[in-house]
């Protein structure tokens, strides 16, 4: 289990933090070879670098185990997006990044989504704990769609070719879409069967979250100010411009 040392070790020893996220998110956030990867993975990385007293270990898991984790005080947690629910169980950062969620069916069957209400009556398909905000989190309540949960967007193509859902919400952008096809060879076969729509979901803000139960205001005000001065001096942008590339 997490804790942070701080609480048992000398002032002088670096706080170590657990933080948990996705690992099939590409290029966002990913595993490759158990090694951490991707978008939001260089940008804490930047920040562990630019907090000397802080040591960040990053590990990643599917993205309901991570959620578990860090919803029982276990670990922080990276990739949060915000809604209501969340905000009563954890502090959040300032956002790390926004991600664009593309909605992708199979062609002849685009349809103009102009808002949430243009998905009623049909099956989405999301990652397995997944949530794209408070607004969706509303219309799912209500049932305004069906949600399908999956182990990844490699699994959620499959789904839509088949037929077994008409929705599939891909992040981040044209770049995430493009790199899930270029992962299953039967969705590279079949990749002039699927299109995205022009308007996306949403971009969705990312964060970094932590229990209320750790009690980590404190550490997440410096951590802020870390990640507004790397995008403000052109740091953070820098990191992700090769991501701009399928």
């Amino acid at each position: 289990m997490l804790l942070l040392c701080l609480l048992l070790c000398g002032a002088a020893q670096a706080q170590e933090l657990l933080i948990v996220g996705n690992n099939y998110s590409v290029p966002k956030i990913y595993a490759e070879v158990d090694e951490p990867r991707g978008m939001l993975v260089d940008i804490l990385r930047y920040a562990d670098a630019a907090m000397p007293a802080h040591s960040f270990t990053l590990h990643l898991y599917p993205w309901a185990r991570a959620y578990w984790m860090a919803e029982d005080a276990q670990a922080g947690i990276v990739g949060l997006s915000w809604t209501a629910e969340r905000q009563q169980i954890f502090d959040y950062s300032e956002p790390l990044f926004y991600d664009e969620v593309l909605i992708v069916v199979r062609n002849g069957e685009a349809f103009d989504f102009k808002d949430i209400d243009d998905l009623k009556g049909r099956r989405v398909g999301i990652g397995a704990g997944g949530s794209f905000g408070e607004e969706f989190e509303q219309a799912r309540r209500h049932g305004l769609f069906q949600v399908d949960e999956d182990n990844g967007p490699v699994s959620r193509l499959n789904k839509l070719l088949a037929g077994r859902i008409d929705v599939a919400l891909i992040n981040p952008g044209l770049v995430g879409l493009q790199r899930a096809i270029a992962q299953d060879q039967k969705l590279l076969a079949h990749a002039g069967d699927i299109q995205a729509l022009p308007r996306p979901l949403k971009r969705d803000a990312n964060y970094l979250g932590f229990h209320k139960r750790l009690a980590m205001g404190e550490f997440l005000k410096a951590f802020n100010e870390v990640i507004r001065r790397g995008y403000e001096n052109g740091d953070i942008p820098r990191l992700l411009e090769r991501y701009q590339q399928p």
